[in-house]
C-alpha cells in the first residue's frame, strides 16, 4: 500500500558555506539514490547557514513506508555525517491524506 507523505529535511550547526555545499552534494546522491531527486527541492542557505529538503506542492507516494522511511534516514544520516560529523538532522514526515 502506497501513503502520500511530505518531507521536511534540515541540516543544521554547519560553520561555512562551503561546509553546506558539501552537504548538498552528498544529499543529493542519497535523493538520487532514493529516486526521490526530481520530487523534492534541495536548497542551500545562507543566514543561518543551513541545507534543505522539502516536497513541493505534491506529496511523494511510497509504497511501504515503515521500512524505507528508516532506510532513507538512515542513509541521510550516514551521508552528511561523513562529511560534517557535527551536523545535526532534523526529519519530519507529513500526512496529508489524515489532513
Amino acid at each position: 500500500m502506497s501513503v502520500n507523505i511530505h518531507l521536511a529535511l534540515r541540516v543544521d550547526k554547519l560553520e561555512s558555506i562551503e561546509q553546506a555545499e558539501t552537504v548538498k552534494t552528498a544529499l543529493a546522491e542519497v535523493l538520487r539514490e532514493h529516486s526521490i531527486d526530481r520530487d523534492v527541492r534541495l536548497r542551500k542557505f545562507r543566514e543561518p547557514i543551513s541545507v534543505k529538503v522539502t516536497t513541493g506542492r505534491w506529496p511523494l507516494s511510497v509504497r511501504g513506508f515503515g521500512v524505507w522511511s528508516t532506510a532513507f534516514e538512515r542513509d541521510v544520516t550516514a551521508a552528511v555525517h561523513d562529511v560534517v560529523p557535527s551536523a545535526a538532522i532534523d526529519v519530519e514526515w507529513g500526512y496529508p491524506d489524515e489532513a
